[in-house]
């Protein structure tokens, strides 16, 4: 069962059936904050289950850092409609902070779906700010942010149609495991499908 801290689309059932199991579980309801349409809080299982009858193309991607500001290093992985991972890719950044490896994962992600004429995508990370400056059009604060931002909104005009959706850390595993590749690697390595190549750093 899913934590209840990490699901709070309950029904009134849900609700009610809290009320008389026990007091943990209503002031859990009652303090969860609201569910955008851009989040997603589902178990494992139910997960793996909604990327399958999505029917597009889906990019996870993440950015893994040690030390904030630290080595750092951007990844990723491409499913394909029916759920089936068939594009890896990492790219080593050197030193900087945790929400720009972030934010050039997905700006890498772009490319990559760019380089395999995929126009329509769900686009899903564990970073809710570049997740929520995306889906809301809101600008970034951060002045480097917003450079980076700038252009993966330049990138977001070729493609017809790009859903984003923000995951917790759980459901982004496999994009965590290739940013974490690279985070040792010298600025600007590169790896796509496990081959080596370089390109520098925006």
């Amino acid at each position: 069962m899913a934590d209840i801290k990490d699901d709070f689309n309950l029904s009134q059932q849900d609700i009610n059936w809290g009320s008389i199991l026990g007091l943990q579980f209503q002031p859990a309801v009652k303090n969860a904050p609201i569910i955008k349409d851009w989040q997603i809080r589902k178990s494992e299982s139910d997960f793996q289950d909604w990327i399958k009858t999505q029917a597009r193309h889906s990019l996870f991607f993440d950015g893994a850092a040690k030390g904030n500001p630290g080595k750092v290093g951007a990844g990723g992985v491409v499913l394909n409609p029916i759920g089936e991972k068939f594009h890896s890719y990492a790219w080593g950044l050197g030193y900087s902070s945790s929400i720009q490896a972030e934010a050039l994962a997905f700006f890498q992600g772009l490319k990559i779906l760019k380089e395999l004429n995929i126009k329509e995508a769900n686009v899903i990370g564990d970073s809710q700010i570049i997740i929520n400056t995306m889906a809301s059009k809101s600008p970034a604060l951060d002045l480097k942010l917003a450079r980076l931002i700038t252009r993966n909104k330049g990138l977001e005009s070729y493609f017809q149609d790009l859903n984003y959706y923000h995951v917790l850390r759980t459901h982004n595993k496999e994009a965590d495991i290739e940013a974490n590749k690279v985070v040792l690697l010298s600025a600007g390595t590169k790896m796509k499908d496990g081959k080596g190549s370089w390109e520098p750093i925006p």
